[in-house]
């Protein structure tokens, strides 16, 4: 390599690390640090660096692209050296390294295609794109084109493949540990996903929305133990999707931790019956609440919550089919649910949501904490851990 293309690429090499680490920082910031200020990067709704990096599409088997970008370019500047490194250090393995020029040149191709298609799926599919990631984008092309010997990259795509077959065969046990230490790394992070809470969070969530009905449901007036140490009071809406999640999630959670009590209060955001409500938000929703209130009276309450948010009812005919349906005897349930006595609690419910200042469901509060976050299964989990740990820390 001549001593010009060496400087070039260095040169290249560091400001495109420089950029990469620039953008793991963002990367941390935006999804480990809450009330992080904005990236100087994030101009609009378009250009939106931080955007990008709180997508599900910044990761790759489970590590942050702007990580692989790290990894990309400390690759070529090894590359870049190797044989440099050669001269001063008498190591075989480096001997296997006979064309860095081509491995460089067809790296930094295969980096810049792949980049293409992350382009791609920034403009089409994210529809934000983060104007240092792009930076990278044509610096691995500037470095493949630097790098590049002749027949616009065929000889350096072949040498690279012919020597990297040579070099298994010459030292084919440390590639298949490497390759096992890679795979079972990587598997580990995918898995995990401990680099990537909000795909962690997006799918633990996908989970239970992708369930037509709640495979974990308890019927009865009692969802949990009575006597747990950890009691949850749910502010919900029938008509609120993500408070069909939050039912699910509720129920599976008293099947793995017997020492939980759950506490339904209904709060429809309904003006018919919730004075906080100004504009039609859910229509419908105190009728759905006082039927499931009714079903209480014959000892099913959660029985017909769980049937109201499976089969989400457009009418009171329908009510009393999955009342029916759940064993409720139907004119008893119409009777109670436009009965006085049902009135009165949902009033009383909707008026102990006002003085706890909910303004959103679902809204489950533990030790007088309001929680109003979409949470995932294991944010639940750690709510009630974290609970516990109070308990303990208070009785001392």
């Amino acid at each position: 390599m001549t001593p010009k293309k060496r400087i070039t690429i260095t040169v290249l090499c560091i400001i495109g690390l420089i950029l990469s680490i620039d953008l793991v920082y963002i990367y941390i910031k935006t999804n480990f640090i809450a009330d992080a200020p904005k990236s100087f990067c994030s101009i609009n709704s378009f250009v939106d660096c931080d955007g990008v990096a709180q997508t599900p599409k910044a990761f790759f088997l489970g590590v942050p692209l702007a990580i692989w970008g790290v990894i990309l370019y400390c690759l070529f500047l090894f590359l870049n050296f190797v044989d440099k490194i050669r001269e001063k250090i008498n190591f075989p393995l480096l001997n296997v390294f006979k064309n860095p020029s081509s491995y460089i040149a067809s790296i930094g191709l295969l980096s810049f295609i792949i980049s293409v298609s992350l382009a791609c799926v920034s403009i089409f599919q994210i529809n934000k794109i983060c104007i240092l990631c792009f930076a990278t984008y044509f610096i691995n092309l500037f470095i493949a084109l630097v790098a590049v010997k002749e027949n616009f990259f065929i000889t350096d795509v072949k040498n690279t493949i012919l020597d990297f077959i040579q070099g298994v065969k010459q030292y084919t046990t440390l590639f298949l540990a490497v390759m096992l230490v890679l795979v079972l790394g990587l598997g580990y992070f995918q898995r995990s996903l401990i680099l990537a809470p909000n795909l962690k969070m997006v799918k633990s969530i996908e989970e239970f929305r992708q369930l037509k009905t709640n495979i974990y449901a308890i019927e009865g007036n009692t969802l949990g133990n009575p006597d747990g140490d950890v009691s949850i009071y749910v502010y919900g809406d029938f008509m609120c999707p993500f408070c069909k999640i939050m039912n699910i999630m509720l129920h599976k959670l008293v099947i793995d931790d017997k020492n939980v009590a759950v506490y339904h209060v209904n709060f429809p955001l309904d003006s018919a019956c919730n004075p906080t409500v100004v504009r039609k938000i859910h229509p419908g929703g105190c009728i759905l609440s006082k039927y499931a209130l009714a079903a209480q009276n014959q000892g099913n309450y959660w029985g017909m919550v769980s049937a109201i948010y499976t089969y989400m009812p457009k009418d009171e005919k329908q009510l009393l089919g999955i009342g029916n349906l759940i064993g409720l005897d139907s004119d008893k349930l119409y009777t109670d649910a436009h009965s006085k006595q049902i009135d009165e609690t949902l009033e009383n419910q909707i008026y102990r949501g006002i003085g706890a200042r909910i303004m959103g469901t679902p809204t489950i509060i533990i030790d007088d904490i309001p929680h109003s976050e979409i949470m995932p299964y294991y944010r639940l989990k750690e709510l009630v851990h974290q609970s516990r740990k109070r308990k303990i820390k208070n009785a001392k």
